[in-house]
């Protein structure tokens, strides 16, 4: 089987990020499915640290409780590109840090689950 050549896009940021009220990763979601992207997934990290080197945890408790994130899409070059202009100046303009990461994929299988169940 020829896999199809596609692009990831991976954004990093805390759990505790907000903008227009609601959680970041929610709203990079959001945008990425009224783009029209293929998919989106947010993952919680259990631990991490990022350019500022505080490290951030699940398992003490805090008040709040702050952990990495990161939201993965795959999609066409063209499709990630696009969206990566579309989003890169809201990002920018977050109070606090984050990274956004691109590659190439393989896909060697995307299928859509049955409706049917």
């Amino acid at each position: 089987m020829q896999p199809k050549k596609m692009k990831q896009l991976r954004i990093f940021v805390s759990s505790t990020d907000v903008v227009d009220h609601h959680l970041l990763y929610e709203g990079i979601i959001r945008r990425a499915k009224k783009f029209g992207l293929e998919g989106a997934t947010a993952i919680k990290g259990r631990m991490g640290f990022g350019i500022s080197s505080e490290l951030h945890n699940s398992r003490f408790f805090e008040l709040v409780e702050k952990f990495p994130m990161v939201v993965l899409m795959i999609d066409t070059q063209e499709k990630i590109e696009g969206f990566l202009q579309e989003i890169l100046p809201w990002l920018e303009t977050q109070p606090k840090g984050c990274l956004v990461t691109t590659q190439d994929v393989d896909v060697y299988l995307a299928k859509k689950g049955d409706t049917k169940q």
